[in-house]
């Protein structure tokens, strides 16, 4: 096997030279976290970016820390036996590990056919829902969050809902607006993901009141006070990743033009090879994604194989789903035959912003023949 030569992922985070201003502020500041002047400015240009109203978004450390603020700003600790969050299974260990952090029992539910994200139209028949204290629906691969179709089961059913959308900042910059309603919407900023602080997040959320609760959860329970008033730890963004998140917004124009250029290079080399219809590419997903849909997992095991010889990785985003992880399995967690059926079949490809046709080219081809060179 070759030594790996193209990475599934390589992030871009602005340069060093274009943080300069930003941290300069901070020499006569002196304030470096605690929701300072730079996370301040950094919350109102997303708001307006993608709600088109200021007061609709808060930061946060890390995409599993807004998932966890938001559940707390909305459904508090668990009470009254409803001890049981629902959750996906083919979705990333974060989902699962932000319900456990607030007081939750993950309970795992599996895809309907021909699906890879939880509707409320397919949960599963017979769910003793007196015992669900919260949902936890995802966005999978930065798809658009179903912001309306929970926001009508909350309302209908009294349970509170919040939605993991990780990777779907672009799909939110697309519409804005679209996904900010009743249910709060976690987004991650790391740095595999399509807008990125290096390490970050944020709650998005119509509910100003409820945002408040958010930054409160994330400052030890306290606001406006050095009193602890709520269930709370720390998840604030520090006013250097608040620079890395303005510096990249300074660019944000330039980014996207990059990003659709790598999406086109792979629609004509896939086209080129007969793989079109094999293919996943932004727009459909977050540009941070290229994925190869097998017709087995036995294929994209050999796939995978394949590539891997040619000195190209891939990576199951999702594992086989967090039901198949080890901790979750030694805790209890059941088999769902339909999420692993998908997660076996689902390749990511090496994507960047800076990856050449040439490289795309290969990968395609080895696709293909199982052969990297001509």
């Amino acid at each position: 096997m070759l030594k790996t030569t193209l990475p599934v992922y390589r992030p871009v985070l602005p340069p060093v030279e274009s943080l300069l201003p930003y941290l300069a502020g901070l020499d006569a500041s002196r304030i470096y976290t605690n929701r300072g002047t730079l996370n301040e400015q950094l919350e109102s240009r997303l708001a307006l970016l993608l709600a088109g109203r200021a007061e609709t978004l808060v930061t946060a450390a890390s995409g599993t820390a807004a998932l966890q603020a938001a559940i707390l700003a909305h459904a508090g600790r668990p009470r009254g036996g409803r001890t049981l969050a629902l959750i996906p299974g083919y979705t990333f260990v974060a989902t699962a590990f932000a319900a456990l952090a607030a007081g939750y029992e993950p309970l795992f539910c599996d895809l309907a056919p021909a699906s890879w994200r939880l509707r409320p139209d397919d949960l599963p028949p017979g769910l003793h829902t007196e015992r669900l204290g919260l949902v936890l629906p995802v966005a999978p691969f930065g798809e658009m969050p179903l912001q309306d179709d929970w926001s009508a089961f909350q309302a209908r059913t009294g349970i509170p809902v919040v939605i993991d959308a990780a990777a779907s900042f672009e799909a939110a910059l697309a519409a804005p607006g679209a996904a900010v309603g009743a249910v709060p919407v976690a987004l991650s900023f790391h740095a595999t993901k399509s807008f990125s602080t290096g390490e970050g997040g944020a709650v998005l959320w119509a509910d100003r009141e409820g945002l408040v609760r958010a930054a409160q959860a994330m400052n030890f329970g306290m606001i406006y006070t050095r009193e602890s008033r709520t269930a709370g730890f720390n998840g604030k963004l520090s006013e250097y990743h608040a620079a890395i998140g303005l510096a990249w917004l300074d660019g944000l124009d330039q980014r996207i033009t990059a990003r659709r250029r790598v999406a086109a290079d792979y629609r004509a080399a896939a086209a080129a090879h007969g793989l079109a219809d094999r293919l996943i590419l932004p727009p459909e997903i977050a540009s941070c994604y290229a994925l190869f849909r097998a017709d087995t997992g036995a294929e994209a095991d050999a796939v995978a194989a394949a590539l891997a010889a040619a000195g190209i990785e891939t990576r199951r985003w999702y594992g086989l789903g967090v039901q198949a992880e080890s901790y979750f399995r030694a805790h209890g967690a059941a088999p769902l035959p339909e999420t692993e059926r998908l997660a076996a079949r689902i390749l990511g490809l090496p994507i960047a912003e800076d990856i050449g046709a040439a490289d795309i080219a290969r990968i395609l081809r080895t696709l293909a023949t199982g052969d990297a060179h001509e």
